[in-house]
């Protein structure tokens, strides 16, 4: 290869006509040519190892998807329904106002500001709790009052004779336990009178004029009715809900705590467990917050209820 530059060279130099130069000149001539031809095929080189469609500008564009970032709402999608919160029933409930007639009288809670509690036990059925109740209103020292239907008076007469035995107030709770709402009143006027006879047949006294209503359903019309027969409607403060099978002795307890008040009236049930297993730790709380059981006819001659 040098033989052919040096050729070339030569080739340039006689056409100056200048022999001194030629030398200096085809050297320098041979070198330019030289870079010319690698500038030349570096440039190739490169374009070659470049992908298609892409040329010498510094500017690369890329055949893939620009890393874009897609900003996702906070608020996610389920395919479950929207988590509703129900009110729970409280440990108590709300007692439901109704107008009360002149004919008629309801208490729910007693009118003093006396540190008194009513306790009050209402009886439709299962009486097998009723001996740990009464033990343990007895080893308290405590007062009950005992809202007992006709039915039970009827299939559990020996549980009636010990509410009696023990000096606990007994108060008429219907015959067979229906929504007097629904009742009409002749209806109303034989569950009252039913029970009043089949207690008196088991030698209790009058229960007038201590009556609850079950289910607490009543209206102005049948206030009238159970006021004509002799009866004040006793709803109540505090309701524990010890007839629910989940209930804990515990929520038991906590509801009559928590709700407590002067003359509050606590609702329980005969059929309760829970309440029978509950009942001693709750009168020792009750004593420990300055508080006294009352039972509803004492009520009636302290407070005029």
């Amino acid at each position: 290869m040098a033989a052919n530059i040096g050729h070339r060279y030569d080739s340039c130099a006689q056409s100056t006509g200048s022999e001194g130069m030629t030398g200096s000149v085809g050297v320098m001539t041979a070198v330019a040519l030289g870079l010319t031809v690698l500038v030349v095929l570096t440039l190739v080189a490169g374009c070659a190892l470049l992908p298609a469609g892409v040329g010498t500008s510094a500017t690369v564009t890329s055949d893939l998807p620009y890393a874009t970032t897609t900003s996702i709402a906070p608020t996610t999608t389920s395919s479950l329904p929207p988590a509703t919160v129900t009110t729970a029933p409280p440990a108590t409930t709300t007692t439901k106002t109704v107008a009360i007639p002149k004919e008629g009288k309801e208490y729910a809670v007693l009118p003093t500001d006396d540190k008194v509690v009513a306790l009050t036990f209402d009886a439709a059925y299962d009486p097998e709790p009723l001996n740990g109740i009464l033990a343990a209103l007895k080893a308290g020292n405590a007062k009950g009052t005992f809202f007992l239907t006709g039915e039970f008076v009827r299939d559990f007469p020996d549980s009636v004779r010990a509410i009696r035995a023990a000096g606990h107030a007994i108060g008429n709770h219907s015959w067979s336990h229906p929504d007097f709402v629904n009742e009409n009143q002749e209806e109303i006027r034989s569950q009252l009178r039913r029970t009043a006879a089949a207690l008196e047949e088991l030698g209790v006294a009058d229960p007038r004029p201590l009556f609850r209503f079950p289910y607490g359903s009543r209206n102005a019309r049948t206030l009238e009715v159970v006021a004509a027969e002799g009866y004040l409607s006793y709803f109540w403060t505090i309701d524990t809900l010890d007839w629910k099978e989940d209930r804990t002795p515990e929520q038991v307890r906590a509801s009559v705590l928590d709700r407590l008040r002067p003359g509050a009236i606590v609702l329980m049930h005969v059929g309760s467990r829970q309440t029978e297993s509950v009942l001693p730790q709750l009168l020792e709380d009750l004593a420990d917050r300055g508080y006294k059981t009352i039972g509803l006819r004492e009520a009636l001659e302290a407070y005029g209820t």
